[in-house]
């Protein structure tokens, strides 16, 4: 899983599904947090025009072609309805966010990914790689401590 985490940390160019009107929910703090650290953000939303002033993308199809990571912070059942979707879409590879709950991941979507040749990250809230900083270095530092990342991870790219 290290060099797919590698993958995404260093391309600047990142789908997301999970943004809302709700400016409280995870996926826009996450696209704040993104781009604030100099990642281009493709907001996928059905019926959103735009979030946080960024144009959103209706579905998967309609990303540009040089957009091949997605991030997904939605509840399983819609990740796996976008899974298939991405058949037809730039994307290679999925980080399905998982936080304090559950998360994303579930089996179905994760067997869905490999099914279909998509490089899949599970488990790991996005944020402790991509130049964590905050509670985020926190989690990482407890993550590495107990044994609860990739091994050969390091965060000596950022």
């Amino acid at each position: 899983m290290n060099a797919i985490i590698e993958k995404f940390v260093g391309d600047k160019n990142i789908a997301l599904i999970g943004v809302s009107a709700n400016k409280q929910k995870f996926g826009n703090a996450l696209l704040h947090e993104l781009t604030k650290k100099g990642y281009t953000i493709y907001p996928v939303h059905p019926t959103l025009a735009e979030v946080e002033n960024i144009k959103c993308y209706p579905d998967v199809t309609t990303l540009p072609c040089h957009v091949t990571n997605l991030i997904l912070v939605v509840n399983p059942s819609i990740a796996e309805q976008v899974i298939p979707q991405l058949k037809d879409s730039p994307i290679q590879r999925v980080w399905m966010h998982r936080g304090a709950g559950k998360g994303t991941g579930s089996i179905a979507a994760i067997e869905a990914c490999k099914d279909n040749g998509l490089e899949v990250v599970h488990g790991f809230c996005p944020m402790m790689f991509f130049a964590p900083s905050g509670i985020h270095s926190l989690h990482f530092w407890m993550r590495r401590k107990f044994g609860k990342i990739p091994s050969e991870f390091s965060l000596s790219h950022s």
